[in-house]
């Protein structure tokens, strides 16, 4: 059994992990020798990030081609993807009821990326299982050193919460390094069109994406240094929309929610999708204005969707699901809804969004405005 000490710096590692990323892969390398396994994959997948291996152990890792190819085409396929969401339990589990091995072994997850890596006998601890979440740790062992023990997994169970609550606070620094951020910095590293405005519409900062859009003309100019619609009658909607999120010193009493504003355009193209939502700007409070096409990716708030095209709550679930990465059959299971309940669903959220099948419906999600 492991020793006080050890248990002590794998703690220490597990939640130094949010601050220090590279230390996901420490705290893995950790746990696959505490627990004599000789791999080990951190994988997260969510309606805004898809899905990704976060960290792997180095004990026998896979290539980066390798990892690719699972986030990319196996992922969706992962044999004990299903059985997982349908237990609707997280926590350590037992894996050959979920899978048997004679059936895992004839998958072409396991002959493709599991078995060239020398692995044969998996354990899974299911960390985050919902619409828009899904985290999970897999342990792998050789044939020589065959399933895991129950020692090892009686350590994994008392593990479980720490790495949950690791998770939840790499989360919750994650927004909180966002909103903490510089104003200019934010903008400037984002590759959606974002401005700095007074309540008035003047630009007092803008990235490169927002100058590009200004060159452009199509939705909205610079007139002398203030941020105007191009298309005459959109000019007082904007005006409204800013002035409506313009505060005055003092007066500012809480976050107020973002508003949106569809901008038509010169061209006729599908209109610009604004979001406006109050910001401190030297000392008052101005307006963070993001403007994109339906063209360029980005991700956004439920309330946005909803205000947009007035999904409702369980379409909003739905959709994230869809972004998450889920199939339809995932995503009924998850919602604890029949199959065709979410085939209705889907096809309201394709009739609201103007959209014609799920690849066009997901592109045109991830094009909208977003605010953390």
């Amino acid at each position: 059994m492991i020793s006080v000490e050890a248990f002590s710096e794998l703690l220490a590692v597990l939640y130094s992990a949010p601050l220090h990323p590279e230390q996901w892969t420490r705290f893995l390398d950790l746990l696959c020798e505490y627990t004599a396994s000789r791999g080990g994959f951190l994988i997260c997948a969510d309606s805004r990030l898809g899905t990704a291996v976060v960290a792997q152990g180095s004990g026998m890792v896979l290539q980066p081609a390798a990892v690719d190819a699972y986030r990319d085409a196996y992922a969706p396929k992962d044999p004990y993807r299903m059985p997982m969401l349908r237990t609707g339990k997280t926590g350590v589990l037992d894996c050959e009821p979920l899978v048997p091995t004679d059936e895992l072994v004839k998958s072409d997850f396991y002959r493709d990326i599991i078995a060239p890596a020398g692995l044969r006998f998996p354990s899974l601890m299911l960390l985050t299982c919902t619409v828009r979440r899904l985290e999970g740790i897999s342990f792998w062992r050789t044939e020589d050193e065959g399933p895991m023990g129950a020692e090892y997994t009686h350590f994994l169970k008392l593990l479980f919460p720490h790495i949950q609550s690791a998770l939840n606070i790499r989360q919750a620094l994650g927004i909180a390094w966002q909103r903490a951020s510089d104003a200019e910095a934010m903008v400037d590293a984002s590759t959606t069109p974002t401005f700095l405005l007074s309540g008035e519409g003047e630009i007092l900062h803008a990235n490169q994406a927002a100058h590009k859009l200004l060159r452009e003309g199509d939705g909205l100019l610079s007139r002398q240094g203030f941020l105007v619609a191009s298309k005459s009658g959109m000019r007082k909607p904007l005006q409204d929309l800013l002035q409506d999120m313009h505060l005055e010193v003092g007066t500012f009493t809480g976050f107020h929610p973002a508003k949106p504003l569809s901008l038509e355009r010169i061209s006729g193209r599908r209109p610009l999708q604004l979001l406006a939502s109050p910001i401190p700007k030297r000392g008052n409070y101005g307006v963070l204005l993001l403007a994109t096409d339906p063209e360029k990716p980005v991700v956004l708030r439920d309330d946005v969707l909803q205000e947009h095209y007035r999904f409702t709550p369980a379409e909003t679930e739905v959709a994230n699901g869809l972004l998450t990465g889920y199939s339809l059959e995932e995503i009924a299971v998850l919602r604890k809804v029949k199959i065709g309940t979410v085939r209705d669903q889907v096809k309201s959220i394709l009739a609201k969004t103007g959209t014609g099948r799920q690849s066009e419906l997901v592109k045109l999600l991830l094009s909208l405005p977003q605010l953390a």
